[in-house]
């Protein structure tokens, strides 16, 4: 199984918030995680965010985007799933740039998509995408994870 992981997500391994622990339990070596390109400058950004108001120093911020580029085992370029997302953000009322994750999720039949956006979980499971989603809430600190939102369509 590969995790898609996403801006929420991602952000929360360098910043003590709701679910660190949980997100931190994805860093892992022996999850498989992947990303669309735009991880980078979502998470990049949100770290420039950080230092601006004296959350975090430059130096944690530019070892955390150092870190972030060697966490996944592949980022998938955004001009691959700018067509599906933007399709899906249609289908959905969602931003295209979320739904890129979503058409990374979709483009392979054993990823998972992991965020902590739950007004995006919402639209994607009433969509029927439930079955291709976790919420990062619901990752164990440790063991095993489990898979999935279910609804009627998913």
């Amino acid at each position: 199984m590969k995790y898609v992981i996403d801006a929420s997500v991602a952000l929360k391994w360098f910043v003590q918030e709701d679910f660190h622990l949980k997100a931190l339990a994805l860093t892992k070596d022996d999850v498989q995680r992947v990303a669309p390109d735009i991880l980078l400058a979502e998470v990049g950004n949100a770290l420039r965010r950080q230092v601006r108001v004296g959350i975090a120093s430059h130096l944690q911020a530019s070892e955390a985007v150092q870190t972030l580029l060697r966490s996944f085992g592949s980022l998938i370029p955004s001009k691959d799933l700018i067509e599906r997302a933007f399709n899906l953000s249609s289908q959905l009322d969602h931003s295209v740039y979320d739904c890129i994750y979503l058409a990374a999720t979709l483009a392979e039949d054993h990823r998972i998509l992991v965020t902590a956006d739950m007004k995006f979980v919402a639209k994607a499971v009433a969509a029927g995408f439930g079955k291709k989603i976790q919420i990062l809430e619901a990752i164990p600190t440790e063991g095993g994870f489990n898979l999935g939102l279910e609804n009627e369509n998913g």
